[in-house]
């Protein structure tokens, strides 16, 4: 936490100091940010493996956007202002991409979907086959948006290892269940079908990330709550 220099008091008249007042400081935005992404990752993770409904896509859609979009992009504001860059850096970045899955479920997809559909040269084609045109579209582009995201997800990896083995090891679930959406996504069948067999690892491995991710909320609260390490995220930089 840092606090903030509050504006100098002038002396008064008759010579005593004054009190000087606590200035405002800013709290710590880390586990704000990560129980975000933490709720996301196991609601996805949930859907992902297929045990909930597609038809309740809009509820959980409602939490991508508001908790894991913009409550983490806020949290990162907030860390950056505190100076801890790295917690800015990866909550704003990961708020960013809870807000862009969002707007790419309720929007995007729709949108592509329609454009394949009514495109001039697939009007003599049979409604079935478009379809599946588009379903492969959608998966595809899907992967190159994972690409892209895998990069910035491996970059925070390497930066995390002078943090704690707890954050790592989260960053690490992050990336196997990108590589295994990518995997799913690019290895779409021509009717959009994702691989079932990665979908299902990038599934679990959410799940998995989740729980790491809620560990760290739980332990950076108690942690600073109790003014003592009680919970452990056992630090790989010393001093």
């Amino acid at each position: 936490m840092t606090e903030l220099s509050a504006p100098p008091l002038s002396a008064p008249a008759n010579g005593n100091i004054p009190a000087v007042a606590a200035g405002p400081r800013i709290g710590h935005a880390l586990p704000i940010g990560a129980a975000g992404f933490a709720w996301c990752s196991l609601a996805l993770g949930l859907a992902t493996l297929g045990v909930l409904s597609p038809a309740g896509a809009p509820v959980i859609l409602a939490g991508t956007f508001f908790y894991g979009g913009i409550v983490q992009l806020v949290a990162g504001f907030f860390a950056l202002a505190a100076g801890t860059t790295f917690a800015a850096a990866f909550l704003t970045a990961y708020g960013a991409f809870w807000i862009g899955y969002s707007a790419i479920e309720v929007y995007v997809v729709p949108h592509i979907v329609e454009s394949v559909m009514s495109a001039p040269a697939n009007a003599g084609l049979a409604k079935e086959v478009v379809a599946a045109q588009a379903a492969h579209t959608v998966t595809q582009s899907l992967g190159i948006f994972l690409i892209a995201w895998l990069v910035v997800t491996l970059i925070f990896t390497v930066v995390s290892l002078g943090t704690n083995a707890v954050t790592v090891t989260a960053f690490l679930l992050l990336d196997l269940t990108i590589v295994s959406l990518l995997v799913a996504y690019l290895g779409a069948s021509a009717a959009g079908a994702p691989l079932s067999a990665a979908l299902h690892i990038a599934g679990y491995a959410e799940i998995v990330l989740a729980g790491v991710a809620f560990y760290i909320v739980l332990a950076e609260l108690v942690n600073e709550t109790r003014g003592r390490a009680l919970l452990p995220l056992f630090p790989l930089v010393r001093g």
